[in-house]
């Protein structure tokens, strides 16, 4: 055979292993008669899966590839993950994939998918080999009302017996009402706000994969991780204080509204603009000490920013009375050159830092 033929891989990957704790085998599985004779007797053990329906649509590409003319130059194989998913089932994943790959070359593969949990290992694949196309398997289910409410209770099932969609539709609902009755005793009416705030904060984390990026820091960072915890919680709390009273005085004008909102009352020696300034100090402060702890000699920039942003307070205290009609524009000018010249003095050692580590 030519070695610069093209060999295509057609992979089914199931990556909660469903199968294999199913039917108790272990994978890879390789080859069509194989495949077909997991597919069945998996068909057989759970016809509500979709699993099973994904092992038949791989074997039917198989077989699409091989009338075409791509007989002894395309393979079938199941790769198979653990049943909690997460890093360890990737980990087993690229493991059988190499396995595989370590017996005989291919140029490509085609993902045979039955949803998006299987297609996460796209990237893995791709780490190995060149992804094709990724073919997903969706399942017509009879559209008769009785089969529709069965279909429902059996996924409700699912939520509620087994663990790993347990943890988050009973997990996450009890974490949810704890939370719920707590902030309700003790800030009953910032209890929505906060729970839409929360909310959206989620959903922005989620939707530019801030989590990815929060779980390096938490590795690698573990104070500066929690400061920037406590930075957003600091926002969180300093704005909807902050709204309130803009709102209560946004008769006044807007200027004066905004004043006010800088200097309303948090609790005891506190006021809103504290608030920002300690939720911006808090993750260079966490920056510094995680540098103390790593052994690693410590930024002087990181030292003179942690610095302008504490004496920053006092120049957004005297803006503040400006603007509420309460301060006078002396205090607002000296505090700026205070502050800019820090700024200045700030900007100018980075250089001479970049070329002392260089």
């Amino acid at each position: 055979m030519n070695g610069g033929e093209e060999r295509i891989l057609v992979l089914c990957v199931d990556r909660d292993n469903d199968v294999g704790d199913v039917l108790g085998i272990s994978t890879p599985v390789m080859g069509e008669e194989n495949i077909l004779r997991t597919a069945l007797e998996y068909i057989l053990r759970r016809p509500e899966d979709s699993d099973s329906n994904a092992l038949f649509a791989a074997v039917q590409t198989y077989r699409e590839l091989v009338n075409k003319g791509y007989k002894d130059r395309v393979e079938i194989a199941l790769l198979a993950g653990e049943t909690q998913e997460g890093v360890e089932a990737d980990i087993k994943i690229l493991r059988e994939l190499d396995q595989i790959l370590s017996k005989e070359k291919f140029t490509g593969a085609i993902l045979v998918s039955d949803g998006p949990t299987d297609e996460a290992v796209a990237p893995l694949i791709q780490s190995r080999l060149p992804l094709i196309s990724i073919r997903r398997v969706i399942v017509q289910q009879s559209r008769g009302v009785e089969e529709t409410f069965v279909l429902l209770v059996n996924y409700v099932r699912k939520l509620f017996m087994e663990e790993k969609y347990r943890r988050f539709s009973l997990g996450l609902t009890g974490v949810f009402l704890i939370v719920y009755v707590f902030l309700s005793t003790l800030l009953p009416q910032f209890l929505w706000p906060i729970i839409l705030g929360f909310t959206g904060l989620v959903l922005v984390v989620k939707g530019y994969n801030l989590d990815e990026t929060l779980r390096g820091i938490y590795s690698s960072k573990p104070i500066t991780f929690a400061a920037l915890i406590l930075s957003a919680l600091l926002v969180l709390l300093g704005t909807i204080q902050g709204v309130s009273v803009l709102v209560q005085n946004i008769p006044k004008g807007f200027f004066a509204a905004l004043g006010d909102m800088m200097l309303a009352s948090i609790g005891a020696q506190l006021i809103t603009t504290d608030l920002f300034v300690l939720a911006a100090a808090l993750p260079i402060f966490g920056r510094i000490v995680d540098t103390f702890i790593s052994y690693k000699p410590p930024r002087v920039s990181d030292a003179f920013a942690l610095m302008t942003i504490l004496i920053s307070r006092q120049l957004l205290v005297e803006v503040a009375k400006y603007l509420s009609g309460g301060g006078d524009i002396r205090g607002v000018l000296t505090w700026s050159f205070i502050v800019l010249g820090f700024i200045v003095f700030f900007v100018s050692i980075l250089p001479l830092e970049r070329r002392g580590k260089g």
